[in-house]
């Protein structure tokens, strides 16, 4: 019996597992490597005593889990929105336990959406982060290829307008086919490989959602440094798909602030756009100051 036929598809409630999950040094140099960033100068800005893993470095196990979770019917599989609560930093070096649970099925126009729940946990059953994963799938096909709309016929790119706000500095780069790779640990998947790409339907390799929300986590860091590690709260939808040697940017504008106990909480709009200005995802966030 191959793997596919023993998958089953997820239901609602379904308990995923656990997995641990360790910080190794290999791991951080293929996020850093990954993205384009300068792990020397990151780390020389560290908030901290040490330096710490970057804030969304857990969308790595949580990946995993959307694996376990998801339908076996691939064909077409998108990240749809992620939704973070980041609690304490991760520690290179370290291992935490991930857990994850299925919360929800539903539809969305023509797919078909599986949230889960990922909590990662540290010492003495510590929460330091959790997250609310929505993976989309095709389920009414399986061979041909993915129809995907104009990203300038979207609703939500004839809405989008860039919010008023105080600006926060950008962040930009060109992703390569490359930096897939050596974010993806040489992996063949769709995202790193055009034959897997083109047998789930794309038409080129498929830039991985957790390569573009880590740029925004790099716009929260840079900006709030501490207070987003030990407090930022993330909700990013996906609206359109980044392929290889698209160069984005990463913009955001802090839009209020409030009190939150002794500290004060900043809330952010976020989004990221191509050069020809499609919006490839939107995003609230918030950090303490």
């Amino acid at each position: 019996m191959t793997q596919q036929q023993e998958r089953k598809d997820p239901v609602v409630g379904q308990d995923l597992g656990s997995l641990t999950y360790e910080v190794s040094e290999q791991t951080l140099e293929n996020y850093y490597q990954g993205l384009g960033l300068d792990r020397v100068a990151i780390e020389a800005r560290t908030p901290f005593d040490a330096p710490v893993a970057p804030s969304l470095l857990p969308t790595e196990p949580d990946n995993s889990f959307s694996g376990r979770g998801g339908f076996v019917n691939q064909f077409g599989n998108l990240w749809m929105r992620q939704e973070w609560d980041l609690r304490k930093p991760l520690m290179p070096g370290d291992s935490y336990e991930c857990t994850a649970r299925v919360v929800d099925i539903y539809e969305r126009r023509d797919r078909t959406v599986v949230q889960q729940e990922i909590s990662v946990w540290g010492p003495d059953h510590e929460l330091f982060a959790q997250s609310m994963h929505h993976q989309s799938y095709l389920l009414g096909q399986n061979e041909g290829e993915v129809q995907l709309r104009d990203p300038k016929t979207k609703e939500g790119a004839r809405r989008f307008e860039a919010p008023r706000g105080e600006a926060i500095d950008a962040v930009d780069a060109t992703i390569t086919l490359e930096m897939c790779g050596s974010f993806f640990h040489g992996s063949a998947n769709y995202h790193t490989d055009q034959k897997a790409a083109e047998g789930l339907g794309f038409s080129n390799v498929v830039v991985g959602g957790r390569m573009t929300i880590s740029y925004v986590g790099e716009l929260m860091e840079r900006r709030f440094g501490r207070g987003f590690w030990e407090g930022g709260k993330l909700d990013v939808k996906f609206t359109n798909i980044v392929w290889p040697d698209d160069h984005i940017t990463v913009r955001g504008v802090i839009t209020e602030r409030e009190a939150e106990g002794d500290a004060t909480r900043a809330h952010v709009s976020a989004w990221m756009e191509k050069d020809d200005g499609t919006v490839v995802l939107v995003a609230s966030a918030s950090a303490l100051e």
